[in-house]
């Protein structure tokens, strides 16, 4: 069972009940005892065995409006510069506006548009990303502040789900600002944000199932501003490692491939509609099923994980089928029990139990995770990883950082910034890693090395420095082997 605790939408990998349980809060003589309590938690709130369905991320946001009931205006958008850059787990969004008052002064409201998912009830979908996050405005470089408001005229619609039937709703709202105009001034504007990637997702038992993962920007709100927009450039950037997943959907035949890894539309006296709205989906459906064969795992004695994962007609096994050694390992610590009881004597106080970081907890088959164990931030510090059935590898998908219900335990230890990894002893390449938090594993792909991996040695090369700790952590690692044809699923559907 896995123990992420999830702040972007789940995707990419496998569903929660495929993943690692990872580390609770980490413990040493240098630390707070006070921090160390956390609980075991599952990124994907589906966590019972019938399984259930939910939606996460922000299905819709966009660009400026000038009313929400049809007002009009003097002020127009002389210039538009977008910029929605594709992270592994989230869009972020930037976009500048220059923008002309043609009339007397005037408190312009300014509405920018969002909407999210009905709050789920219960424990399925809880841990959902529902809202844009960091979503901050300012005008000639002094920050707006904004209310979030319900939009009026025409609600969402439910989605349905082939599995569950019908999602509730979701809602519109709008970020409202109010911005000064004196007569025929121009101003700028900047808005900043985040929005996760949105996705349908359910599960049956121990078979997952996850819609595309996209984000979407309308472009249509921007036809309250008088008249067109005069001219206007926007510039997607495929910034996660899997930019070959990525496609932008709509609007059709608009977008120039500048390089493998942007695209730019510009225009000219644009009025937009809902043609122009764009939708792009970062990574494609796909559905995780218990392996078998080979690969089966035995639940009375689980040694390592494994599950197929099927994307299209892409078809994988995602495994921790190895023997891990590291080079060092932080010692056992002691913390507080998640569940203190009263001694015999009327002692209160927490029992404690030991912790231990292990190497072999990245397998999966414990609540914790590994640290190195040598002073300073680990600069050099490796795991080598033995695996019991050589395969061609598709990809190393790592947690490159201390996961628990505790948010904050993120932050306060090192995340790992760069690997050296070394396969079979002779195929060494770098992987840099964002400092961004993961609800899922992130993938390290394997390019240009096709031999069966016997081998695999991951070097800390550089780390994003924690706020307290200097703790290097890895939370769990899987192997992903490439299938030549779809594996025979025993589904529980």
């Amino acid at each position: 069972m896995a123990s992420l605790l999830i702040r972007l939408p789940q995707i990419c990998t496998l569903f929660a009940h495929h993943f690692f349980p990872y580390a609770r809060s980490k413990m040493n003589s240098r630390r707070d005892l006070a921090a160390a309590v956390s609980f075991f938690f599952l990124v994907i709130p589906m966590t019972f065995g019938n399984g259930g369905a939910w939606q996460t991320g922000v299905p819709v946001t966009g660009n400026a409006a000038a009313s929400d009931q049809k007002r009009a205006t003097n002020v127009t958008i002389e210039d538009e510069k977008l910029t929605i850059d594709l992270h592994q787990e989230f869009a972020a969004v930037e976009v500048h506006y220059r923008m002309k008052n043609t009339g007397g002064q005037v408190e312009q409201d300014f509405f920018f548009p969002v909407e999210r998912w009905a709050e789920s009830e219960g424990e399925d979908g809880g841990s959902a990303a529902l809202d844009l996050e960091g979503y901050r405005i300012s005008v000639d470089g002094s920050e707006l502040k904004f209310e979030t408001v319900n939009a009026k005229g025409e609600k969402p619609k439910a989605v349905k789900d082939k599995q569950w039937g019908d999602f509730k709703p979701g809602t519109r709202l709008w970020k409202k600002s109010r911005i000064s105009f004196a007569a025929g001034q121009t101003r700028e504007a900047l808005i900043r944000y985040a929005s996760p990637y949105a996705a349908a997702q359910s599960s049956v038992s121990d078979d997952g199932h996850s819609e595309d993962l996209y984000f979407r920007y309308s472009l249509s709100p921007a036809a309250t501003w008088k008249g067109p927009i005069g001219k206007g450039k926007i510039t997607v950037n495929y910034l996660h490692p899997r930019p070959e997943e990525t496609s932008i959907v709509k609007p059709k035949d608009r977008f120039t491939k500048v390089n493998d890894t942007q695209f730019v539309w510009e225009f000219q006296n644009l009025k937009p509609t809902l043609a122009d709205d764009i939708k792009i989906v970062a990574h494609p459906a796909y559905d995780t099923y218990p392996a078998h064969g080979e690969f089966q795992v035995s639940y009375e004695e689980q040694k390592f994980r494994a599950d197929y994962v099927i994307q299209k007609n892409r078809y994988y096994i995602q495994h921790s089928d190895y023997d891990a050694v590291a080079s060092s390992t932080l010692k056992p610590q002691t913390a507080p029990s998640a569940s203190p009881q009263p001694s015999a004597t009327g002692d209160s106080s927490a029992p404690e139990e030991p912790k231990t970081y292990e190497v072999v907890n990245i397998k999966g088959m414990s609540s914790n995770t590994w640290a190195e164990g040598v002073d300073g931030d680990g600069i050099g510090e490796n795991i080598t990883l033995t695996v019991h059935k050589p395969k061609p590898l598709d990809a190393i998908m790592i947690m490159p950082g201390y996961k628990d219900y505790d948010a904050t335990l993120w932050a306060k230890n090192n995340r790992v910034a760069e690997l050296e990894i070394t396969l079979n002893g002779e195929h060494t390449f770098s992987a840099a890693i964002p400092d961004e938090k993961f609800s899922e594993l992130y993938p390290i792909p394997v390019r240009g090395y096709t031999k069966p991996v016997e081998t695999v040695k991951l070097v800390i090369k550089k780390v994003h420095p924690g706020a307290l700790y200097h703790d290097t952590c890895i939370s769990g690692v899987h192997l992903r082997v490439p299938l030549t044809r779809k594996p025979e699923i025993q589904a529980a559907r």
